[in-house]
């Protein structure tokens, strides 16, 4: 765990997802546009040419098209790393309400978490400790910003940037999760809790 005031910059780097799930999956929009903008471009010069001008609307309609499905696609294909986000981000809400029943189903048997101020084993562990003792002292937490990186299949990693409104708790950190999938069709569960950084505690 890094001791600073300040946020870090230098947080440990997570695998990249590849470009294709990106950009079409998870961050449309950019494609979408080249899309639209080219058709627009294309249909504007030609449609100015004596022998191509009938190609125009074909031209123009096929990139609207092409964007469009673009969007369709990705609002219709969940990703993997859209899945660990979500869970990511019921983790921090679970934890931070006392949710026994969530924090179940997030948490593998063994899980272990490690912070500066705990260390602790052991599903029923964490639960108890995060229903009696955290969620308690916590008013609000909110994930502000989730890093996906995959290492398999079925192993991953979150880095989850977590925002506290609560008297007695630092309210800026920065927390790494690794995640599993038991089986291929089963819902990601998280095996390790550490934190990387929290505002104001020494490591």
């Amino acid at each position: 765990m890094q001791s600073s005031l300040f946020e870090p910059q230098n947080l440990p780097e997570l695998p990249k997802a590849s470009a294709l799930e990106h950009w079409v999956f998870e961050s449309p929009i950019p494609l979408m546009l080249i899309f639209f903008i080219s058709a627009i471009i294309i249909f504007g010069a030609v449609r100015h040419t004596q022998r191509a001008k009938r190609f125009a609307f074909p031209i123009l309609g096929a990139g609207l098209l092409l964007g469009l499905g673009v969007f369709a696609l990705a609002n219709a294909v969940t990703t993997e790393s859209e899945h660990l986000q979500e869970r990511s981000r019921q983790l921090v809400l679970a934890a931070s309400i006392g949710d026994s029943t969530t924090l179940s189903s997030l948490l593998d048997e063994k899980v272990r978490i490690k912070a500066s101020f705990v260390t602790q084993a052991g599903k029923e562990r964490i639960i108890t400790l995060a229903t009696s003792r955290a969620a308690p002292m916590i008013e609000s937490a909110t994930a502000k910003e989730i890093r996906v990186g995959f290492y398999g299949q079925q192993v991953a990693k979150t880095h989850i940037k977590v925002k506290v409104s609560a008297d007695m708790i630092p309210p800026l950190s920065w927390w790494a999760i690794d995640w599993i999938k038991p089986s291929p069709d089963a819902q990601w569960i998280a095996t390790h809790i550490e934190s990387l950084w929290i505002q104001g505690l020494p490591n």
